[in-house]
């Protein structure tokens, strides 16, 4: 009962009429077949990535190396609160070397491999941690493909949601990064992640973090 009532709680913390307001993100999702493929406008990639996602309300940053990723996720996960992370099960995340620091806070560290019960570890960690397969400048869009070791569950059910990404992973356009996937093999599952988790079907208004993390950062590394 008292999962329930927390549950409810939030619900009503997050409803709460002009707690949220709508983001000024531009509608260039989808564009014409007919579109150029490569957009002009999009001069710099990353800072143009990190611009539309301030706009949606997440929180983006460009860093050098990887050991200022790992520095940068350490500093969310302190500025939170937080006390269990779960991360994906990748050499990308391996390398960035955030486990032991994390155990020396006494943050406890979930990785997405031979646990009993994902998503009730999932449901339960403060902080989910991914790489992303691209990540989308015009419109400020991860995309993330599912795979052994890649569960949906990290980068949906915690509340704080951070994915680490190299420069060289970034697309200019949607239509560039859905061109990946044509004529190929597809992976177990093409998610596209624009910004914090919102929903507008409840009388029109719109909240953040109702289905998924509204609280996004992203780290771009090079």
């Amino acid at each position: 009962m008292a999962d329930r009532a927390e549950f409810l709680q939030k619900v009503r913390h997050r409803t709460q009429r002009g707690r949220y307001k709508p983001t000024n993100a531009p509608d260039v999702a989808w564009t014409p077949k007919d579109e150029p493929r490569h957009s002009p406008q999009v001069e710099d990639p990353p800072a143009r990535f990190l611009e539309e996602l301030e706009a949606l309300g997440g929180h983006g940053v460009r860093v050098a190396s990887v050991d200022e990723a790992r520095d940068h996720v350490l500093s969310v996960v302190r500025e939170r609160g937080a006390n269990l992370l779960v991360r994906w099960d990748v050499e990308e995340l391996e390398a960035l070397g955030v486990d032991e620091p994390l155990g020396r806070a006494g943050v406890g560290v979930a990785v997405w491999r031979d646990l009993e019960d994902f998503r009730e570890v999932a449901g339960k960690a403060d902080v989910g941690l991914s790489t992303a397969a691209w990540a989308v400048a015009e419109t400020g869009t991860l995309v993330l493909e599912g795979g052994p070791g890649m569960g949906r569950s990290v980068t949906l059910l915690p509340p704080t949601y951070v994915a680490v990404v190299r420069v060289d992973q970034i697309l200019r356009t949607v239509p560039e990064a859905i061109e990946k996937y044509s004529g190929g093999p597809l992976p177990a599952n093409v998610c596209f992640h624009t910004g914090p988790s919102r929903s507008g079907d409840i009388e029109m208004s719109l909240f953040v973090g109702m289905h998924g993390p509204g609280d996004v950062h992203v780290i771009l590394v090079g």
